[in-house]
């Protein structure tokens, strides 16, 4: 009798969902996940980031928010932590709207914040997002 309940339930669910439905719920959680710097691309010329670079990601979780973590290779250092940001992201239905946070300073002194937003979409197993006007950055799923 429980079994027949249950599954009495969840007819209506399977049958409530439409095929765009899914396919929309698939491109969403499609960039979920650690997504490293892999290369870039001016002026349509592909280039490999550095070892160092390639330490740094993207990492987006379920509920829309995440990190930015750069590293910075520097000469008398080596390979170093340079940056990590707090992020937003959400779907629009064609391509995903990423905002970064950094706090902003002036003369050390913290006064402001500073959002980045970028606009990315996965393709060929990268998440491609350009930067400026003849940039891009492409990441690649871990």
């Amino acid at each position: 009798m429980k079994k027949l309940i249950l599954l009495l339930l969840f007819i209506p669910i399977v049958f409530s969902c439409s095929k765009d439905d899914l396919v929309e719920i698939k491109l969403i959680n499609q960039i979920v996940g650690k997504w490293h710097f892999n290369t870039y691309t001016i002026d349509n010329v592909d280039a490999v980031y550095d070892e160092c670079k390639q330490k740094g990601y993207f990492l987006f979780l379920n509920d829309g928010t995440g990190q930015e973590v750069i590293y910075f290779n520097n000469s008398t250092y080596g390979c170093k932590l340079d940056s990590t940001k707090n992020l937003k992201w959400s779907f629009n239905g064609t391509e995903y709207d990423i905002k970064t946070f950094s706090g902003g300073s002036y003369a050390g002194v913290s006064s402001f914040g500073i959002t980045y937003q970028y606009f990315g979409k996965i393709s060929d197993e990268f998440l491609k997002i350009p930067v400026g006007y003849n940039e891009t950055i492409n990441l690649k799923k871990e």
